[in-house]
């Protein structure tokens, strides 16, 4: 498999079309590994916090806000599923657009989308049942989580030592889980699209490709690891290079005490959110690029590199004068 031209073409198909970028960043795809957060907790000598004076108060403010709460948990989930449905458009579209001009055919962003809404359903039934199968992984923390606040709340440190313990045993046998359903996510929703088959028999040919050829595919997901931090390093610097001297310019007005901190504020932010959407729609398609493309060259068993087991979108009549 030739996996530096894979990285490599995938650079150049992103570059070349760039509504790839808009699509693909609201695709809901983003880079090839995962990210954990960690926080430490305050160890200062101040009196440790009163659990049943915080209950109290956060009971008593939700009492108090209950229409308030409702309303506000009603928007964020119709918000949900107008991204969620939006983002299966656009990874199909992303999906169908980077493979058709790694064929070298000729597409554009209009039957991108008509594409994407062909296949979104299909989509969003694969999505739920990734969900699915993150669900046990999920509810396991939640319970975790809850005992552990319930022994800080009643003084039961003993419990809480060994809540944490069990709790790092059991993230890590979720590593390997995740990083099959990672995979089963970036092969199985490309498989849906590309050879038109419904959500659970491309999660199915997803494990059967991923059984076939392991090696392979965590070859190809430890590549784009090391493509997204070298990306992420070089971005960082040429970031840095624009916004650093806006930072100390500002740092010096702040330090001066003069009223010319604020438009410096306001110059970073408004100068800093479109670079950032930018940027991340070319890291978004890039990334997907490069999974499409990977997942076209994984099993030539299957079928050509540059082939479908379909025909592909015709393209509409040439009027030639």
């Amino acid at each position: 498999m030739p996996y530096w031209d894979v990285v490599m073409r995938s650079f150049r198909i992103s570059w070349n079309h760039k509504y790839l970028w808009l699509i693909a960043l609201f695709s809901g795809e983003g880079g090839g590994g995962f990210s954990f957060n960690y926080s430490q907790p305050s160890t200062g000598r101040g009196a440790s916090p009163n659990f049943a004076t915080i209950q109290q108060q956060v009971t008593t403010w939700v009492a108090e806000h209950v229409a308030l709460i409702v309303l506000l948990a009603i928007l964020w989930l119709l918000l949900v599923i107008v991204f969620f449905i939006l983002a299966a458009v656009c990874e199909g579209a992303t999906v169908r657009a980077s493979a058709e001009h790694d064929a070298e055919r000729q597409f554009g962003l209009r039957w991108a989308w008509r594409s994407g809404v062909t296949t979104m359903w299909v989509i969003v039934r694969f999505r739920l049942l990734l969900l699915a199968l993150v669900l046990p992984v999920f509810l396991v923390a939640v319970g975790l989580g809850t005992g552990i606040a319930v022994s800080l709340a009643n003084g039961n440190s003993g419990a809480v030592a060994g809540l944490v313990v069990l709790g790092l045993c059991l993230a890590l046998l979720t590593i390997p889980y995740l990083i099959y359903l990672s995979l089963l996510d970036r092969l199985g929703s490309r498989a849906a699209v590309l050879e038109q088959i419904s959500a659970r028999p491309a999660i199915v040919r997803a494990h059967r490709l991923l059984r076939k050829r392991l090696g392979r595919a965590l070859l190809v997901w430890l590549l784009s690891i090391a493509v997204g931090i070298v990306l992420a390093i070089a971005l960082a610097c040429l970031l840095a290079i624009v916004f650093v001297p806006l930072f100390l310019i500002g740092a010096v007005a702040f330090a001066s005490g003069t009223a010319a901190f604020l438009p410096f504020v306001i110059l970073g932010v408004v100068i800093l959110l479109p670079v950032a959407l930018v940027v991340q729609g070319f890291v978004a398609a890039q990334s997907s690029t490069y999974w499409t493309l990977a997942f076209r060259r994984l099993d030539l068993e299957q079928a050509p590199a540059y082939s479908y087991p379909y025909q592909p979108t015709p393209q509409p009549p040439q009027i030639t004068s």
